[in-house]
């Protein structure tokens, strides 16, 4: 159905004339006349009385006018509202958001919130291969993941740079006091790790293969501060992002670089290309583009 050709026929009923009709609506008659015809091909019937010497409808065509008017009067109201809609600052913004990430996110979250109001933001909190998992099937809009990321199918937007550090307690007996640590110095460390919902777990690991390091893993926990806690009051090491350390835990913990050896920590939003970006996501997504902008001037 070609909603054009119901509004030639109602413009041309309208006028009684093929002439206003063309000249109202900028188009040759012989447009509008096949249109009609078109119409009355596909509802096999006749709606211009052609024997008449003056425009006239047949019956069909009467009853026809009156259908085609509700037809195109409601997909011109659906359309304004859906036009509305889509421009509208409501509605609903899915995020995935890690554990260890959140706090960063916080205030990037808050300032969406004050920004926009009538946007109601659904965070769920959980592991980041999880999160990875509900983007893939559309079950949330965008998602934060940690680079490395690799997916041709998403597009992502790195939005804060820092690094992941080696943690330990105050008074562990072999690194208390070392700003740097060899990753030979882990070997016999028994490590608190997040658990294999989270994306650092699997990024952890994998340098202690590259180092050809069988780690000790003493605890698995999908909570940043039970592992801080664990280290604080053992010889246990384990491995976060500097921030979380720096913003809440820097008198409980001593922070270790690893020597020769550049851990980034990168929060990105990713969201899936097939996508159906509404305002809500295209306000959020704006939002961090500016975010990583001025981190970038940092």
């Amino acid at each position: 159905m070609n909603l054009d050709h119901f509004i030639y026929f109602i413009e041309t009923v309208k006028h009684n004339s093929f002439t206003t009709a063309s000249e109202k609506l900028f188009i040759s008659q012989s447009t509008i006349s096949k249109a009609i015809r078109s119409l009355e091909k596909e509802y096999d019937t006749n709606l211009i009385d052609r024997t008449s010497k003056q425009f006239k409808l047949t019956s069909a065509g009467e009853l026809f006018y009156y259908s085609a008017v509700k037809i195109v009067s409601n997909y011109q109201a659906e359309n304004e509202l859906l036009l509305d809609l889509l421009k509208s600052k409501k509605g609903t913004l899915k995020l995935g958001v890690p554990p260890v990430t959140i706090t960063i996110v916080y205030s990037l979250l808050n300032t969406y919130k004050a920004i926009y109001p009538d946007i109601r933001l659904q965070i769920l909190e959980m592991g980041a291969n999880k999160i990875y998992s509900l983007a893939k099937s559309g079950a949330i809009d965008i998602g934060i993941l940690i680079q490395p990321f690799k997916n041709p199918d998403f597009l992502q937007i790195p939005f804060y740079h820092s690094d992941i550090v080696c943690l330990s307690g105050l008074n562990h007996p072999r690194l208390s006091g070392k700003k740097k640590v060899h990753w030979s110095e882990l070997c016999n460390e028994n490590l608190c790790i997040l658990d294999k919902s989270f994306m650092l777990h699997d990024i952890i690991l994998k340098e202690y293969k590259n180092m050809n390091i069988n780690p000790i893993i003493s605890l698995e926990s999908a909570q940043w501060d039970l592992l801080i806690e664990a280290v604080s009051n053992s010889e246990s090491i384990t491995f976060l992002p500097r921030p979380i350390i720096e913003m809440f835990c820097r008198n409980k913990i001593e922070i270790h670089e690893i020597h020769q050896l550049n851990l980034p920590w990168i929060p990105t939003a990713v969201y899936h290309k097939g996508k159906f970006l509404s305002t809500p996501i295209k306000l959020f997504l704006d939002m961090v583009k500016n975010y990583n902008n001025r981190q970038s001037l940092i």
